[in-house]
């Protein structure tokens, strides 16, 4: 009685937690991934690539569940992931994370018993949260964005302690699950037993040795439950009782012997009570889960977090990847050295030798970037590397970037990316490309990114090139974030009369024929159709006519273009010259901040050290001032009361000597489960328990449990 009345004590408590939690928790509706042209740029393939890389069942589902987060949540996941690579091999293990979710839900819809396997599973979740919610509380000083998920978490201890007790590792209910329970399996035990002793016994009398089938003899058999013999078919008669089987050759028949069907009645009521007891409790427990179940789907949300946090850790020590700079609209976005995943995920598989790292940048002074340049030379892939990059942001993940990357919080992507044709609704390619642009052109605004491949084309070049620039002045008229990539000639004039627009190339190598991948902005792409038919052998008559009919414009506006655009990239090399040494002082300052923090490291742990061996020599000291004492009383005249004085200043100097504060905070605060360092064996090792009036630890070495004294042991720091 005292126990159920303390289970309903924490129950009552866990409910006026979970009512101050429901009314501290807003529930933020996030952009879908719809809204980010996740299909389009490649998201899907990315997804499968980071499912393999979560711990649990739980982690995985959040994958692929993963959806676009608001401003806020985006901020504190990539804050988790880099805190995560900050404590570098300190990792918490999630594997025990079973995925109870889908087993509620289905509870609750169907009105099923969840069975005693998906309580196991939910007990085993409940567990692993618990460990692994005191593992983010021990790191909070390291990793606050991740300690902020345990804090306040639901507590279910009253359901995990109802279904430990019920259900044991092997997924079965408990014996001593409930009374009725104990007393019902214990009957079934002795009526079994019983049963098989009493058919064991009819097997093995002489009479029966030529009845049973060859090498069955003594064998008890079951048969739906029920305990028979294995007679030879043609001996049936022989064996008085009830057949319920025959063997596959027909040979052999199974009997249940007469002497011991009613024994078998009596096991058959008490089986069927058993099982009655056994479900009367899962639905108990069934519906203890689901009265918790928004409890648990909180405590499931926040443990996801940290799986999710794991995923991104796992793709930076994979690809590279890092954490970028959250930025505002007003900063644009800056991407440097950026890979898409799936080729860099190739790269690692060695199934692409290289992946040229892209830079790119959109944001003052230029909103619309128009990328020119010939065919298969990156245009495309940039425009998805920084979709890309702007979506996984968005979700809370890195990205395969170099330091000094900014990305701004984007609420979403507008992608008219591809040459597929409206097949269901006849329409061309020219068509299908206006109507996806048509559909997202409500939402252009200064945080919704346009990423617009082949603007203009598909149509008569005239046509498209008025369309195309036509359709930038009124993004650049809303402060719509433009990437446009094009081939029309016409639409490279458009960074130079407008500002607030930029134009931008992919390189051409025209020695090797083959593009080089690299971005370079301020410049527009030249035509190198006749560069490349005169290193392909074209006629010289042909290329010369061809020349001749190009329509290059006048000279001075070409001088003036020129001009402007060798201004152009003067100034953007200028600017990413000084952005890449900003990086560089960066990257030295937090070196340097790295090197600080390992010296003084390295320097507590040789104070440490210091004190400990400190502390024993004088505790050597104390015991031979006590050895002392315990003579003086043996001395008498004027030589004793001398004796008395050397020892009371001797005490009082070791007295002096007294621990550091330093060294008094590492003993105060030993825990069991914290990790200490012992110089004397050059070992660390976790601490089992704490005996401070004894001045000892339990802790293990190896396959050994050693008791150390507290002046042996150390504080641990990694190095």
């Amino acid at each position: 009685m005292g126990r159920r009345r303390e289970r309903k004590q924490r129950q009552e408590a866990e409910r006026r937690s979970e009512v101050a939690l429901a009314a501290a928790e807003a529930v933020v509706h996030a952009p879908s991934l719809d809204e980010f042209a996740a299909d389009v740029l490649d998201w899907p393939g990315v997804r499968a690539h980071l499912v393999p890389l979560a711990g649990s069942a739980l982690g995985r589902r959040a994958v692929l569940e993963l959806a676009p987060r608001d401003d806020d949540g985006a901020r504190a996941a990539l804050a988790r992931v880099a805190e995560l690579v900050a404590l570098g091999g300190d990792e918490p293990g999630t594997s025990d994370l079973y995925d109870p979710l889908p087993a509620l839900d289905r509870a609750r819809t169907a009105s099923v018993v969840l069975a005693p396997e998906e309580l196991l599973g939910l007990l085993s979740f409940l567990k692993g949260a618990v460990r692994l919610c005191a593992w983010l509380t021990d790191r909070a000083d390291r990793a606050p964005q991740l300690a902020r998920l345990a804090d306040g978490a639901p507590r279910l201890e009253s359901l995990a302690e109802l279904l430990e007790s019920g259900i044991d590792r092997r997924g079965e209910v408990r014996d001593d699950a409930s009374p009725r329970l104990a007393k019902l399996r214990a009957a079934q035990a002795d009526i079994t037993q019983r049963i098989e002793r009493r058919v064991r016994a009819i097997a093995n009398s002489p009479e029966l040795r030529n009845v049973l089938s060859p090498g069955m003899q003594g064998t008890v058999h079951l048969r739906d439950g029920r305990a028979v013999l294995a007679v030879k078919a043609k001996s049936i008669g022989q064996v008085p009782g009830i057949v319920h089987d025959h063997s596959g050759t027909g040979e052999t028949v199974f009997v249940e012997p007469r002497e011991v069907i009613e024994l078998g009645n009596e096991l058959a009521v008490v089986r069927a009570d058993v099982q009655r007891e056994v479900q009367r409790l899962l639905v108990e427990w069934t519906r203890a889960a689901l009265e918790r179940q928004d409890r648990i789907e909180k405590l499931a949300a926040r443990m996801v977090e940290v799986e999710l946090a794991l995923v991104g850790k796992r793709l930076c020590e994979r690809l590279g990847a890092r954490v970028p700079d959250v930025a505002s609209t007003a900063e644009g976005l800056v991407l440097r050295a950026a890979r898409h995943p799936l080729l860099a995920w190739q790269v690692l598989e060695g199934r692409l030798d290289a992946c040229v790292p892209i830079d790119l940048r959109l944001g003052e002074p230029f909103r619309v970037l128009v990328v020119t340049g010939p065919n298969t030379g990156g245009k495309t892939l940039a425009l998805k590397t920084a979709g890309l990059c702007a979506l996984m942001t968005r979700l809370g993940l890195p990205f395969p970037l170099d330091a000094g990357s900014k990305v701004p919080l984007y609420r979403g992507i507008v992608a008219d990316i591809g040459d597929e044709q409206g097949v269901e609704q006849s329409l061309s390619t020219f068509s299908a490309s206006l109507v996806r642009i048509a559909a997202g052109l409500p939402r252009a605004g200064p945080r919704v990114l346009f990423l617009l491949d082949e603007l203009g084309g598909g149509t008569d070049p005239a046509d498209g090139a008025a369309l195309g620039a036509a359709l930038l002045e009124w993004l650049l008229a809303r402060s719509a974030p433009t990437l446009a990539t094009t081939h029309i000639g016409k639409l490279k004039e458009f960074g130079f009369g407008h500002p607030g627009a930029e134009n931008a190339s992919v390189e051409f190598d025209v020695e090797t024929l083959r593009p080089t991948y690299r971005l370079v902005v301020g410049a527009p792409g030249e035509s190198r159709a006749l560069v490349i038919a005169r290193r392909l052998g074209l006629p010289g008559d042909v290329l010369a006519r061809a020349e001749a009919l190009v329509d290059r414009g006048g000279e001075e506006s070409r001088r003036l273009m020129g001009e402007i655009q060798s201004a152009r990239v003067s100034a953007e090399r200028a600017r990413e010259e000084a952005a890449k040494q900003h990086v560089d002082a960066t990257r030295r300052s937090e070196d340097l901040a790295r090197a600080q923090a390992d010296l003084e490291a390295r320097r507590a742990l040789v104070a440490d050290e210091a004190q400990v061996e400190l502390e024993r020599r004088l505790g050597g000291a104390r015991d031979g001032v006590a050895a002392l004492r315990r003579v003086v009383p043996q001395v008498g005249g004027a030589v004793r009361g001398e004796l008395d004085q050397a020892l009371a200043a001797l005490e009082r100097a070791l007295a002096g000597a007294a621990l550091t504060e330093r060294r008094r905070a590492f003993v105060e605060g030993l825990r069991k489960g914290d990790f200490v360092y012992l110089p004397r064996q050059k070992k660390k090792v976790q601490v089992h328990k704490v005996e401070r009036e004894k001045g000892t630890l339990r802790v293990r070495l190896g396959n050994l449990d050693l008791e150390v004294p507290l002046d042996e042991a150390t504080a641990f720091e990694t190095l």
